[in-house]
């Protein structure tokens, strides 16, 4: 009787040839994973840095210049082409036409030009403003003077002949209206714009203003 012995189990021997591509095929993945580690890495960077701005550049743009020769009449007459001007209330209007024509007004320190008139907009252009008040009545005057261009002068004068009542006993090309209480003289002379605006009963017809306006007309004539 034969008996069956177990068939040992045998370690094949590693050859020596097989060892070095062994090495050459684990440094080719390591490489291969470091270079895919390093493409993400970049990608990743690259992605942040598109998505922030730099704070060099961020919010740089410019501002938007001002326009010039924008300001436009109440009448409707735009694009106005000012130049500064400064003239004295005293020169303007003489204390005793004044106290002829509009006693008990006192001049404020401070002009405070009634908002969406004419006056505002020669005030805005750097022209010279005045206001007075009456403490008594409350009532109030304003004085403004502007100097423009001949083009704008002519286009407030179109404007005016349609939206207000020429007055010719103005010294200067003249215009009045009333809204309400408040009575607002326009004139010209040369390139000067005058602007007068009173809620004083004085103010209620052309009359009222001629004296102011005819002064300051008179002081701007006189500067040329």
């Amino acid at each position: 009787m034969m008996v069956s012995m177990p068939t040992a189990s045998r370690t094949l021997p590693v050859r020596a040839h097989n060892i070095p591509q062994a090495r050459r095929l684990a440094s080719r993945a390591t490489a291969a994973a470091a270079l895919a580690l390093l493409a993400a890495a970049a990608l990743t960077a690259c992605t942040s840095t598109s998505a922030k701005p730099s704070p060099t550049t961020a919010g740089s743009a410019p501002a938007a210049a001002t326009p010039t020769g924008t300001s436009t009449s109440k009448a409707g007459a735009t694009n106005l082409d000012s130049s500064p001007l400064h003239v004295s209330c005293a020169t303007l209007a003489p204390s005793a036409v004044m106290q002829a024509t509009y006693s008990g007004m006192v001049a404020d320190s401070t002009p405070v030009v009634p908002a969406n008139t004419d006056a505002a907009v020669i005030a805005a252009d750097k022209g010279t403003a005045c206001t007075w008040k009456d403490s008594s009545s409350g009532a109030t005057l304003t004085l403004a003077v502007g100097k423009y261009s001949a083009n704008s002068v002519t286009r407030l004068e179109n404007a005016l002949v349609t939206a207000s009542q020429p007055v010719p006993t103005f010294s200067g090309e003249g215009y009045f209206s009333l809204s309400g209480k408040t009575g607002t003289a326009e004139a010209f002379t040369g390139d000067y714009w005058v602007v007068a605006i009173s809620d004083s009963p004085v103010f209620f017809e052309p009359g009222g203003a001629e004296p102011i306006v005819d002064a300051a007309l008179a002081a701007l004539k006189a500067r040329g």
